[in-house]
């Protein structure tokens, strides 16, 4: 894969300014890099904090296959940052959490929001992901633990972090191009947080309990219920029960 890589001072939003390139014909490959943000936003329109110092970057991909299929490269993206992060030496356990997350020791440092645009006869047009890592800084006060690098003693700037992030990127959406989502799942779950144990699915209007016992093909959770019966999960946020 070769990277257009394109860095901004401060952009409203690195997904934004990939839609808007998208949308005017850009091709597969581009790479915005941003310092800062001013209306960065997560799953389900949450905002997401963006100081300068860490980490923003949304690529555009416009790979050959069905909208569910692209689903798949949340799981991928998870993977190259897992790895990119290895290049940083964090002294830590580093995991990955169903469906979008990245841990240091169970805390959050990464965040990835996958958009896409369909055309009128339902096929993908094109895929913008997007990445966050808190490098520098993290907020305090959140309902769930959250980390950065720096907090692990580690100085590492966005233009440094990136080309690893990239160069693992590329490598693993060679390999998905090739033979789909079959590898990609099988390195996520070497380092699925939960994998095997009791965990809550919580679902909007309600809670699931069972136990985490793989991903199906598509990249949902399958959950064993208390009763034995597998259970298919497609939306929802997991975390370790009791």
């Amino acid at each position: 894969m070769k990277w257009d890589v394109q860095v901004f001072d401060s952009v409203d939003s690195t997904n934004e300014e990939v839609r808007r390139q998208a949308e005017s014909g850009a091709v597969e490959g581009l790479a915005v890099l941003a310092k800062q943000q001013t209306a960065g936003r997560g799953r389900r329109g949450r905002a997401w904090d963006s100081p300068p110092g860490n980490l923003f970057l949304s690529l555009l991909l416009r790979p050959k296959v069905t909208p569910a299929e692209a689903a798949t490269l949340s799981f991928l993206t998870a993977v190259a940052l897992l790895e990119a992060l290895d290049l940083a030496s964090v002294p830590a356990t580093l995991t990955c959490k169903w469906p979008n997350d990245v841990l240091v020791n169970g805390a959050k440092i990464a965040g990835i929001l996958l958009e896409s645009r369909t055309g009128p006869d339902g096929a993908l047009g094109w895929v913008t992901v997007g990445i966050g890592v808190n490098l520098a800084w993290h907020p305090e006060g959140t309902p769930y633990p959250v980390t950065s690098l720096a907090a692990h003693g580690i100085t590492v700037t966005p233009e440094d972090f990136a080309p690893w992030l990239l160069a693992r990127y590329g490598y693993w959406y060679g390999r998905w191009q090739v033979e789909g989502f079959a590898p990609v799942r099988t390195a996520w779950l070497a380092r699925a947080q939960g994998l095997g144990q009791p965990v809550v699915v919580r679902l909007p209007d309600s809670e699931l309990q069972g136990r985490f016992v793989a991903l199906d093909d598509g990249g949902a959770l399958l959950l064993e219920l208390p009763d034995g019966r597998r259970q298919t999960v497609t939306a929802g946020d997991v975390f370790p029960a009791g």
